[in-house]
């Protein structure tokens, strides 16, 4: 049922009765919208939101949620970045959401797609959380578990290349909701196509010296570093990192005295906890490659994490979370003598 032309529930409602400039019944693609070279549409359904970015990043639910102190959050989930495409999808009239949810999942399997996490309605989580914790929410549009979203389908996949992975993310639900102040039929059945090309991004952040490191210590008590790269979701410390690690242990050996917290930064992207725990697990990997790598004395390093707390830049954009995804140098006694 896929045409040659070639994630989400139905809490996808909340941002696309604002946003939809074309109704089911035109039949046709927003302007500008186009599939995903990696996988074809549904035959029949056209694109009536698209949005795409050389560099995004995106949740991957890899499991449901469940309610953890004060607030729902996903049992397991992961963070892909790379060239990303969102699209959501009209399928033809009279098709159901799980009939366009198999024909993607088939389609994904035949292409050698692993499927990561699939479920289905209350499989996904109680109530409308796990659109809730995927999406955030806003209470003047329906939400998913009422009566005005039905059957919806959900599943995340990887494609292993050595080029870089792909993640994609479906969801199918059908429209049980009619007003005046969206666009959306009722009974039609939406999907959400969401893609990744995971890819290194480009790399335009200068590596800070040894003497520039000394100076921002001595004029702040801190230096925020940017050449110490990990891959996403991941503690070990790349090769592309050499260059910084030198100049780190070229000023600790400059400066015998001198013991410095190495603290690591993420962005607010996913659970604040787990960033937490990923962000202490880079400082310490950091510190692992000073010792060994560089013979700088354990004693002098301190790891700490404070995964999304302390932002230098917004949030809301890939650059903001770029200069917030760091690690810092922080002085522990002044030695810069």
């Amino acid at each position: 049922m896929f045409s040659r032309r070639g994630s989400c529930l139905g809490f996808l409602l909340v941002f696309l009765m604002s946003f939809f400039p074309v109704s089911p019944a035109s039949g046709a693609d927003i302007k500008g919208g186009k599939d995903s070279p990696l996988l074809r549409r549904y035959e029949g359904s056209f694109i009536v939101q698209y949005s795409a970015k050389e560099y995004d990043v995106t949740v991957i639910p890899l499991g449901k949620t469940e309610y953890r102190g004060d607030r729902y959050v996903f049992t397991a989930s992961e963070k892909a970045e790379g060239r990303t495409a969102r699209l959501l999808y009209v399928a033809p009239a009279g098709r159901s959401a799980l009939e366009v949810f198999r024909n993607y999942e088939g389609e994904l399997k035949e292409k050698g797609y692993e499927i990561l996490f699939s479920g289905s309605k209350d499989e996904l989580g109680p109530y409308d959380s796990f659109a809730e914790t995927l999406y955030g929410r806003d209470r003047q549009y329906p939400i998913p578990g009422d009566e005005r979203t039905k059957n919806q389908q959900f599943l995340s996949a990887r494609l292993v290349r050595t080029e870089g992975n792909v993640y994609v993310t479906v969801c199918a639900f059908e429209n049980n909701f009619w007003g005046s102040e969206t666009k959306m039929e009722k009974g039609r059945t939406y999907c959400r196509v969401d893609m990744v090309e995971t890819k290194p991004m480009e790399t335009k952040m200068v590596t800070v010296t040894s003497e520039e490191m000394a100076r921002g210590l001595e004029s702040s008590g801190k230096i925020a570093l940017y050449g110490i790269y990990f891959d996403t979701d991941k503690a070990d410390v790349k090769p592309e990192s050499k260059a910084a690690l030198e100049e780190m242990a070229k000023l600790l050996k400059t400066f015998p005295d001198l013991r410095v917290l190495v603290v690591g930064h993420t962005d607010s992207t996913g659970d604040r906890e787990y960033n937490m725990g990923l962000s202490r697990r880079r400082a310490e990997a950091v510190v692992k490659s000073l010792r060994e790598s560089y013979g700088i004395a354990a004693s002098r390093l301190v790891p700490a994490g404070v995964g999304m707390l302390a932002p230098v830049a917004s949030n809301r954009t890939e650059e903001g979370r770029a200069k917030n995804r760091r690690v810092e140098l922080v002085e522990m006694q002044p030695s810069l003598q």
